[in-house]
């Protein structure tokens, strides 16, 4: 017993560490900011604010899918938390959490091996579950959406093996399907992989499957007609999505697409390495079908062992080709795309699992045993080495990430007073994101709130005095009308760069009014030196603008650091004075 808990501690260190990793990573460079896709929701808030919304706005397309429950989570969670959109990441890390406690049960119940074996695959698979190859949908609460299928899809699974009767299990994967066609666009593959998975399980032998149980794959087929037929009404392609005739009459590219799609969880956003390890994952995994396909032909009841891991690499390989299919059109490098690691993983998933299988049935003797041995070992540190990449590539553009949330949030907290689009990472005019800003900041749904007067005053905070927020350097003249100013900004108490430069002038009666908001980042190598601080190293910012954006005369100029975390302005050392 002292043993095997010897071996089993350091294997729940290994299983935990990439969760925590994961949770972390969430903590730190989470922006509380809603952003692009995240936008329509608050034209629901508009609505609810009117008194407008109706059952049909929460069934109404968004992009290929009709997001019904998740929005009812968003909507819940925003007056609960005035819309903090933290909450929705903490919604994805506990889904996460159920995806990888529902392939836990079903190692456990398919496996038939040591405890030891169970946990030490669960920490394999957990290390691509949390990747931070998928930092895009970490760091987005509106990607919720991606990871209710694959979590509906395995609690099927969990629920088909599990010793109910068979009216129990229809009812659960029934609302389970469901929920999971009406939250996001490939949730209706639900329907197509669960009830034949739940067919096979309730068989006792080939012939029982299309003589006494084949009714259940005929009812499966009868919820998704229903769930398609509901879903499809009113139904309009989106605007500027490829049409599917790009994949058909490229079809090189496409079968580009969809192996860099499946690679791209280990490939840390490089092409070539993902078409390389789409390739080999692919190839394999085929090759482990065809070997099972030999073996469950005179033994059925292995199949019921397998069977789950076959539907959830399915269900990757299936979301792979549609992609490709639709997306082929915007280049073959689009299948990098972090969003999409959450169906490619689990081809990855289901392998391992299935070669665990394989090797089990397969290591009566000896010498083929000692081969999978060595094979199983060259694998893993090949899954290491790419795993450990990814993680350093995801890791950085997280830090990049949280910058552009930050810089982007600044410009909206300012859209009352300075007017500024470019920097704000949206999908909607500058026009009506002014009214929808001001209705959520009514609402308390924009923290710490907008920016209401151009005087500094109301939102300047007096600096600790031993702190150094930066310096304004200097302004200089490039011509009759253009002036450039420069220096470097940031914020000592989160030890990060000023999220926005505000400068203001001073006016007749000696308020200080803001005039312009500067994101523009510069690196400035002898701040991070003289903080010893790695984050400091783009503190450094500069900006051009006109001398009509300020009065005539002689003006005093300052520059203020900028803390979108809780609104407040920090004055920069020194004051510049022009003509």
């Amino acid at each position: 017993m002292q043993q095997l808990n010897r071996q089993k501690n350091p294997i729940l260190c290994l299983i935990f560490l990439p969760v925590l990793l994961m949770g972390i990573c969430i903590l730190k460079y989470s922006v509380n900011f809603p952003f692009s896709d995240q936008w329509p929701l608050a034209i629901m808030f508009e609505k609810i604010y009117s008194n407008n919304l109706s059952l049909s706005d929460l069934f109404s397309q968004f992009h290929e899918s009709r997001k019904f429950f998740p929005r009812l989570i968003f909507i819940g969670l925003a007056y609960l938390t005035n819309w903090d959109v933290r909450y929705e990441m903490l919604v994805i890390f506990l889904l996460t959490c159920i995806i990888s406690l529902n392939i836990y049960c079903l190692s456990r119940l398919t496996l038939r091996s040591n405890f030891i074996t169970v946990l030490f695959l669960l920490a394999i698979s957990n290390l691509l579950i949390f990747s931070p190859a998928q930092y895009e949908n970490w760091l987005w609460g509106i990607q919720v959406v991606v990871y209710i299928p694959i979590a509906c899809l395995t609690g099927c699974l969990v629920i088909a093996k599990k010793k109910l009767s068979l009216r129990t299990k229809l009812i659960i994967c029934f609302c389970l399907c469901t929920v999971s066609t009406f939250s996001y666009a490939n949730g209706m593959l639900t329907w197509l992989l669960v009830f034949p998975a739940l067919t096979i399980l309730a068989s006792g032998k080939w012939q029982e499957i299309f003589t006494k149980n084949i009714w259940i794959i005929v009812s499966g087929l009868l919820g998704f007609i229903t769930n398609a037929v509901v879903y499809f009404y009113d139904y309009q392609k989106p605007d500027k999505h490829p049409s599917f005739l790009s994949a058909i009459s490229h079809p090189v590219d496409t079968f580009h697409y969809f192996l860099a799609f499946l690679g791209a969880p280990l490939a840390f956003e490089n092409l070539t390495v993902a078409t390389i390890v789409g390739a080999l994952v692919f190839s394999l995994w085929i090759f482990l079908c065809w070997q099972i396909f030999r073996l469950v032909k005179t033994d059925f009841i292995l199949l019921h062992r397998l069977i789950v891991w076959l539907i959830i690499g399915v269900y990757a390989i299936i979301s792979g080709a549609v992609t490709a299919s639709g997306r082929v059109g915007f280049g073959v490098g689009q299948a990098l795309a972090p969003r999409y690691t959450a169906f490619s993983l689990y081809l990855m998933v289901s392998l391992i699992y299935l070669l665990a299988i394989f090797c089990l049935v397969a290591s009566q003797n000896n010498t083929r045993k000692k081969l999978i041995k060595y094979n199983s070992l060259l694998l893993i540190t090949i899954f290491l080495v790419l795993h450990i990449n990814t993680i350093i590539n995801a890791i950085d553009r997280m830090s990049d990430r949280r910058v552009i949330l930050l810089q982007s949030k600044a410009c909206l907290l300012m859209i009352n007073v300075i007017q500024k689009d470019e920097c704000l990472v949206m999908k909607r005019s500058p026009e009506p994101l002014i009214n929808t800003a001001n209705i959520l900041d009514k609402l308390g749904f924009l923290q710490p709130g907008l920016v209401k007067s151009k005087n500094i005053e109301k939102i300047a905070e007096k600096p600790k005095s031993e702190l150094i927020y930066g310096y304004f350097d200097t302004v200089n003249q490039i011509d009759d009308q253009t002036y450039i100013a420069n220096g470097w900004a940031i914020l000592p108490e989160r030890g990060e760069v000023a999220d926005g430069v505000i400068l203001t002038y001073e006016n007749a009666k000696g308020e200080a009014i803001i005039f312009k908001l500067i994101n523009q980042k510069i690196p400035r190598p002898s701040v991070r030196k003289y903080f010893n601080n790695s984050t400091y190293l783009y503190s450094g910012w500069q900006k051009s603008f006109s001398a009509q954006e300020i009065p005539q005369g002689k003006v005093k100029l300052k520059a203020w650091a900028f803390n979108t975390e809780n609104g407040k302005a920090f004055l920069l050392n020194k004051t510049q004075i022009i003509n």
